[in-house]
C-alpha cells in the first residue's frame, strides 16, 4: 500500500481530530464578526499541522470569498525562518513582503526603517482603496521564537493594537498565533497584551474515534478492532506518536500488522526514548509528575476532586494542563476524570520516571555563584526556599531568580564596555544597549577562553551560540519579572527557578 504516514514531516492532508477546531479557524478569522485565536499545543501535537491545513483552505476558498466582495489574504509566518538575531522591525519586514506577493500590483514601499508605525502608515491606504473588502489572516507557528525576545511585549501590544483598536485598520486583519507552553502564559498572565483580544484554544492527543480515522481513513483500508485497540493503547491517541507506528505498519504486508506494529513500538523505545525523558524532565513540574504517578496502573479513572483534595485547585489544575499539553494524560466525563495515556510512555516511566518531589538548590551551582558573590548564592537559595514553603503566591521566588538575573548583567556587561565593543551598534529606537545585547556580550566574554574554542572551533557557530544564550537570558528575565507582579503558582515559580538554573549552568564560569 501507498504510505502517507512519515511522523517528521508535516502534511495537512493528515489533521484528524481537529474538525470542530478547524471550523472555528476558518469561519472566525474571514468571518464577521471576525475572531483571532491563540493555539497552544505541546511539541509534536499537531499545532503546524493544523495551521498549515487553515493556511490551505482558505487559499482554496478565496473565489468563494471573493464572490462575496472578501479579498483573503493568508499569510503564514514560521518562527524558526525567521532571521537570527531578530529585531520586531524584521518581522514587519517580513509581513510587506509577503503582503506585496499577494498584492503585486499595488505600492507597499516603506520609509527605512520599517517600524509599527511605518508598517500602519504603508499598508493602511492601500487596503482601504482595494476594490474589495479585504481580510489579512496572519498566522504566527512556533510564536516561542518571537516571545522570547526583549521587543516581544511591545510587540504583541501592537498587535493587540491592530486587532483591536486601530481605526481603518483593525477591520482588515485577524491572526493567530500558535506555540507551546508560551502561550500558556500569554492567556494566562494578567499583564499579557493578548488575554482578552483572542480566542485561546489547545491542542490535546486525539480521542479513540479519531484515532481510528487516522489510521485508516489516509490509507482507506479497515483494521480490525483488535488493532486498533492496540495501537490506539500504545500511542494513548498522541499524534506523533501514532504517525510513527503507522508509518512502519504500512511498510509491512498487510498479514504482518500486528507484529510490525510491536516492532515499532520496540524501536521507538530503543532509539527516541530521549523524546519521553524530555516530555518528563523538560515540561512536566514535580507536582505534574506526582499526579502522574498517582494514575492507577490498571488505566482506571482518578477523579479530579481527588486530587483537588490531594494537591490544591490550583496546583492540580496546573499541573493537568502541563499532562495533557504533553499528552501523557487524558480526561474524561468532561473534565471531572482523568487516565494516564499510552503504555509506550507508561512502561518508559516505570522504568525511568523518578519523581522531583523535593527540589533542591544545585550545589555546584551555589558554589559558582558564591565564586562571583556571595550575595547572588543567598539569593539562589533564598529562592529555593521561598519554593519548598507553603505560600499562597510564589512571585518572591521568581523575584529572586530576576534579581540574579540583573546583578550579573550589571557586573559582567556594564552598558559603557558593551557600547565600547567594536562594531556594537544601538538597536532601533533605543538608547543604551538592549538587555539581549548585554547577555550576549557576557556570553562571550565568559566564553572566550580556550576552553569553548576548544568545543567550538568555527567563530560563525561560536557568535550564533553566544545569540541563543542571549533569547534565553532575555526570556527568564522577562518571565521572572512579570510573574514578579502578579500572583505565582508554586508550578510557575518551579518552571521559572528551572529555566533560571539551566540558564546559568551554561553561563557562569566554572568553578
Amino acid at each position: 500500500m501507498s504510505n502517507p504516514y512519515a511522523w517528521n514531516i508535516v502534511n495537512p492532508e493528515l489533521c484528524y481530530g481537529r474538525d470542530k477546531l478547524l471550523s472555528e479557524l476558518l469561519s472566525g478569522l474571514p468571518g464577521s464578526p471576525r475572531y483571532s485565536f491563540g493555539l497552544a499545543g505541546g511539541r509534536r501535537m499537531g499545532k503546524t499541522t493544523l495551521l498549515r491545513r487553515v493556511e490551505r483552505d482558505l487559499r482554496a476558498g478565496i473565489d468563494q470569498w471573493r464572490a462575496g466582495g472578501l479579498l483573503v489574504i493568508p499569510l503564514y509566518v514560521d518562527g524558526l525562518v525567521l532571521p537570527r538575531p531578530l529585531a520586531d522591525a524584521d518581522v514587519w519586514a517580513y509581513l510587506l513582503r509577503e503582503l506585496q506577493s499577494a498584492l503585486p500590483d499595488q505600492p507597499l514601499q516603506p520609509p527605512a526603517p520599517l517600524d509599527f508605525k511605518a508598517f500602519i502608515e504603508t499598508v493602511k491606504p492601500v487596503l482601504a482603496n482595494l476594490p474589495e473588502r479585504p481580510r489579512v489572516i496572519v498566522m504566527f507557528d512556533e510564536i516561542e521564537l518571537i516571545i522570547v525576545c526583549d521587543w516581544a511585549d511591545s510587540f504583541l501590544g501592537q498587535w493587540r493594537a491592530l486587532l483591536s483598536n486601530t481605526p481603518d485598520l483593525s477591520e482588515y486583519f485577524t491572526a493567530v498565533f500558535a506555540g507551546a507552553q508560551e502561550m500558556a502564559s500569554l492567556q494566562r498572565d494578567i499583564g499579557s497584551p493578548l488575554k482578552d483580544v483572542l480566542e485561546w484554544r489547545n491542542l490535546h492527543s486525539l480521542d479513540y474515534e479519531d484515532a481510528c480515522r487516522l489510521m485508516q481513513e489516509p490509507i482507506e483500508l479497515e483494521w480490525p478492532a483488535t488493532f486498533l485497540q492496540h495501537a490506539y493503547s500504545e500511542t494513548g491517541g498522541h499524534p506523533m506518536l501514532l504517525q510513527y507506528v503507522m508509518q512502519h505498519v504500512c511498510a509491512a504486508s498487510d498479514e504482518a500488522a500486528g507484529q510490525s506494529l510491536e516492532q515499532a513500538v520496540a524501536k521507538f523505545a530503543r532509539e527516541r526514548s530521549w523524546q519521553f525523558g524530555e516530555w518528563w524532565g523538560r515540561y512536566c513540574s514535580p507536582t505534574a509528575q506526582r499526579i502522574y504517578a498517582r494514575m492507577p496502573n490498571d488505566g482506571r479513572l482518578l477523579s479530579l476532586r481527588a486530587l483537588v483534595s490531594e494537591f490544591g485547585l490550583d496546583e492540580a489544575n496546573d499541573a493537568l494542563k502541563i499532562l495533557q499539553h504533553v499528552g501523557l494524560v487524558a480526561a474524561e466525563e468532561d473534565g471531572f476524570a482523568f487516565r494516564y495515556g499510552g503504555e509506550m510512555f507508561r512502561r518508559w516511566y516505570q522504568v525511568y520516571g523518578t519523581l522531583a518531589e523535593s527540589p533542591m538548590h544545585d550545589p555546584e551551582l551555589y558554589l559558582r555563584l558564591t565564586k562571583v558573590e556571595t550575595d547572588l548564592a543567598d539569593k539562589y537559595l533564598s529562592a529555593w526556599k521561598i519554593y519548598q514553603t507553603d505560600l499562597p503566591n510564589y512571585s518572591g521566588a521568581a523575584g529572586e531568580m530576576r534579581d540574579i538575573l540583573t546583578h550579573l548583567l550589571n557586573k559582567f556587561a556594564p552598558d559603557d564596555q558593551v557600547s565600547a565593543e567594536p562594531g556594537f551598534r544601538l538597536e532601533p529606537g533605543e538608547k543604551k544597549p538592549t538587555r539581549r545585547q548585554r547577555a550576549r556580550y557576557a556570553a562571550r566574554q565568559w566564553y572566550n577562553t580556550e576552553r569553548i574554542k576548544e568545543i567550538v572551533s568555527d567563530f560563525d557557530l561560536l557568535e550564533t551560540y553566544c545569540d541563543q544564550l542571549a533569547r534565553s537570558a532575555t526570556h527568564v528575565y522577562k518571565v521572572a519579572s512579570d510573574l514578579t507582579h502578579t500572583t505565582a503558582t508554586r508550578e510557575m515559580a518551579y518552571r521559572v527557578l528551572k529555566q533560571g538554573e539551566s540558564l546559568l549552568a551554561q553561563l557562569l564560569p566554572d568553578t
